[in-house]
């Protein structure tokens, strides 16, 4: 470290954050404290003539000082080890205290105390006030003395440790707020995964369904390849617009336009439909929702099945899908479309279930609530 970031209390003070400022105003407030100390002690060594605890008050200070720039508990910003300066403070504390006037003893305290506050737990800091009064006392100075030296250095103790704690504190809540911060950008993103997920895993098994219709067609030389090649060139291009949307967090599902491509998808791939329901009796959040169950569910009757009948059935709260003919399980109960599926459902009050048999494959998801009036329908 260079000696003028060592002792400049200021510097980097204008591109510091909130936390930094906090750390460098209590570190600055025990330097002061020791400078004021030691040039108070010093003074009143200077008046009796007294230069020996003039000159152990000044090291006193000079390694206090020191000592508060390698604590990191109280803003130090050194990270060699406090043990030599602390070391020369004992020795020049003692110093201090048993030479000159009866006040050095008290100077030497003040001095000891915003040393060593930080560094031990606020218990051994009163026990030492304890001892040094009963030190006092049994060198025969006054019991005023001795009291005043005790209390001095229990409330120098409590509020240095007062000082350190609300650093501590200060410092963990900057962090606290990091990781929430974090936790949101990673929450957002699994959000945007869950959603691309859906938009592209839909268009992505419509479009191989009717490409593989149109290849169908093609090779019977029958004129209705090119109407689903049409289609697959409508769909790669709804997709492209619903992934636009999605990126700028605009995008919102329509149940009824879902349902409809949903029985004009399953139809291409030789699935008989049967709708059972309105959608006009949904509020908003049920309907957005519904909307999501039909595209994830549609799209997992494609990849996971030989289906050829599925159900969807609709009411106020609740939406059902079944097909026939479920794949054999992989090792998991669904895939990751339903996993995520689930999720957002579980953040806006409804729930997921899914039951498979060898037969079929049931999808029953309830609904979010709400006070809303219900949707109406153009």
């Amino acid at each position: 470290m260079k000696l003028y970031e060592y002792l400049n209390p200021l510097h980097g003070w204008n591109d510091s954050s909130a936390v930094d400022k906090v750390r460098v105003y209590t570190r600055q407030s025990f330097l002061t404290l020791a400078v004021a100390v030691g040039i108070a002690a010093m003074l009143t060594s200077l008046q009796y003539d007294d230069y020996l605890s003039m000159a152990a008050e000044a090291v006193c200070a000079a390694a206090t000082f020191v000592i508060v720039q390698r604590t990191p508990a109280i803003g130090g910003i050194s990270k060699a080890s406090p043990r030599v300066p602390l070391v020369i403070m004992a020795v020049s504390a003692v110093v201090v205290a048993f030479s000159g006037d009866s006040n050095n003893m008290l100077w030497a305290a003040a001095l000891a105390t915003t040393a060593v506050a930080a560094l031990i737990p606020l218990r051994w800091c009163l026990a030492a006030a304890v001892a040094s009064a009963a030190l006092a006392a049994a060198l025969g100075r006054p019991a005023i003395e001795t009291l005043v030296l005790g209390l001095f250095i229990a409330f120098m103790a409590f509020t240095l440790q007062l000082s350190a704690w609300l650093l501590r504190i200060v410092t963990e809540l900057d962090a606290t707020r990091d990781a929430a911060a974090a936790l949101s950008v990673a929450e957002e993103r699994l959000r945007f995964s869950r959603d691309l997920h859906d938009v592209v895993g839909r268009a992505l098994s419509a479009i191989a369904v009717k490409s593989e219709l149109a290849a169908t067609l093609a090779r019977r030389g029958d004129d209705r390849a090119a109407g689903q090649m049409d289609e697959v060139r409508l769909l790669a291009q709804e997709s492209m617009a619903d992934a636009r949307k999605l990126v700028r967090g605009y995008r919102s599902v329509d149940v009824a336009s879902e349902l409809d491509g949903a029985r004009s998808l399953l139809s291409a791939a030789g699935i008989s439909t049967e709708l059972v329901g309105e959608t006009s009796t949904l509020s908003e959040p049920a309907a957005e929702a519904a909307a999501w169950i039909v595209r994830e569910g549609v799209t997992n009757i494609l990849r996971h099945s030989a289906a050829t009948y599925c159900l969807i059935e609709l009411t106020d709260n609740s939406i059902r899908l079944v097909n026939d003919n479920p794949h054999a399980s992989a090792g998991r109960d669904d895939g990751t479309g339903l996993s995520g599926l689930r999720e957002r459902l579980v953040a806006v009050g409804g729930a997921l279930n899914t039951e498979k048999t060898s037969e079929e494959f049931i999808l029953t998801a309830a609904l979010p609530t709400s006070t809303q009036k219900p949707r109406t329908t153009p």
